[in-house]
């Protein structure tokens, strides 16, 4: 059965110091499969790389690197998600299958989201959604959007995709009865420094599975989805809103930003900056919010029916810690 609002970790990488493992570090190798040895050259390490039923596995001289998704290794798949108590169970089957243990093993980076079964089309959605302050969008194709720092370093991040695209795309098995859902991902990515991104003095195998350290990664979750700005439906009786010429304007601008969605308005802001019209890079954030602006004038607009569900989505996530 398709669990709607449990928020779950998808792919995680993991560092353990050798010194946890202890005595049967030299062994790790021997549970791995498909494990190769590579040397280096210059310093001798000898260093082994194999998996893990799909987790990737990565064996140094001074510890163990794991990297992969929670729900595919437990299940087989991400497509159902896990709970704080079947989180447990992942990291228990890992420490099981390497003779690890996995309690304080170090959280590098992180995956944590949900999957919600929807009215329409993901794409409808993603249609809607406007920017998130201090990462920039990117709309990749139809079916995902992300928002990212510009630079190689991505602490943080958010993206949006059609779920059973992007499992058919990777040759994913898809649950008998989901072939033809609409199921939109809402994902939030965290990478590097996670104690200090959430506010905590480590983040460790347990501490995924603490009620804590999980309400705190929800209201994250949350407060970044919410921040994102929306585009609302217009009026059915929209002209009437039209008392001058500004007006005229503002809705003409607003059927136009309805029609072609926020896509169009990213590559004007970016042939903006190619072209270095504005010195004052805020320049270019205040064309974006005035533009947006007028699409979402009160006496033009109202509340977007697939933003509302949406909404309500990500809101009853605090129902289910």
């Amino acid at each position: 059965m398709f669990i709607k609002f449990v928020t779950m970790y998808d792919k995680v990488n993991i560092w353990i110091d050798r010194a946890i493992v202890g005595e049967q570090y030299p062994t790790i190798a021997n549970y791995l499969d498909c494990a190769k040895d590579q040397i280096d050259r210059q310093t001798g390490e000898v260093r082994t790389f194999g998996s893990l039923e799909g987790l990737k596995v990565s064996v140094y001289g001074s510890g163990l690197c794991i990297v992969g998704s929670l729900p595919k290794y437990l299940h087989g798949s991400n497509i159902y998600p896990l709970s704080r108590e079947t989180t447990k169970q992942a990291f228990e089957k890992m420490a099981d299958a390497l003779h690890v243990p996995m309690a304080e093993a170090k959280i590098t980076g992180l995956e944590f989201g949900n999957t919600f079964p929807m009215m329409c089309k993901p794409k409808e959605y993603l249609d809607r959604l406007g920017n998130m302050p201090r990462l920039q969008r990117y709309r990749f194709n139809r079916d995902t959007l992300y928002f990212r720092h510009k630079g190689k370093q991505q602490p943080k991040s958010f993206c949006f995709y059609d779920k059973i695209a992007e499992a058919r795309a990777n040759d994913v098995p898809i649950p008998d009865g989901l072939q033809d859902a609409n199921l939109l991902r809402c994902e939030m990515r965290l990478q590097g420094r996670l104690p200090y991104q959430m506010g905590v003095p480590e983040v460790t195998a347990s501490t995924l599975s603490e009620k804590p350290f999980y309400s705190r990664l929800v209201q994250l979750f949350q407060d970044s989805y919410y921040s994102i700005s929306k585009l609302n439906r217009l009026r059915t009786d929209d002209m009437k809103g039209i008392k001058k010429v500004t007006d005229a304007v503002d809705l003409y601008l607003a059927r136009k930003i309805q029609r072609t969605g926020l896509d169009d308005l990213s590559e004007y802001i970016n042939e903006l900056k190619e072209a270095g019209v504005f010195d004052d890079r805020k320049n270019y954030i205040r064309v974006r919010q005035k533009i947006q602006e007028k699409a979402t004038k009160a006496n033009i607009s109202i509340s977007d029916e697939l933003i509302n569900e949406l909404d309500d989505d990500i809101k009853n996530l605090g129902a289910y810690v």
